[in-house]
């Protein structure tokens, strides 16, 4: 089990499982994009770390599960708000393009069209 992610300069999708070789300096496998320049040693352990506490985490709420079955019901926001607030917030993709977008974006009908210029009449 992995954990998705994105990358912040091209952003293609990867997986964080692609980051935690230290030799690959944990950079985008695409673009090259360095996530963590001033750890790029430590990051990748970290990155390891947080795919292995993920991974404990599902396997102890399903071996909780199988044990209680119905009769205990775990509260999903104590368990999923936490980990949400701990990860920075993500920028929507394509945000910066719209704020300067062309006529035809901004649900204008027409493009203007500039009057023909004419001569002046000779005198």
């Amino acid at each position: 089990m992995s954990i998705g992610a994105r990358c912040g300069s091209c952003s293609r999708e990867l997986l964080l499982g692609q980051l935690v070789q230290p030799r690959d300096g944990f950079r985008c496998p695409f673009c090259g994009f360095a996530f963590a320049p001033a750890y790029a040693t430590v990051a990748p352990d970290v990155g390891a770390r947080a795919m292995a506490a993920q991974a404990a985490l599902v396997t102890a709420l399903a071996e909780l599960g199988s044990m209680t079955g119905d009769r205990l019901r775990l509260d999903r926001a104590t368990v999923v708000d936490p980990v949400a607030n701990a990860l920075p917030q993500a920028k929507q993709p394509g945000l910066a393009r719209r704020r300067h977008a062309r006529w035809w974006a901004r649900g204008a009908t027409a493009q203007p069209t500039p009057q023909p210029r004419t001569a002046a009449p000779a005198s």
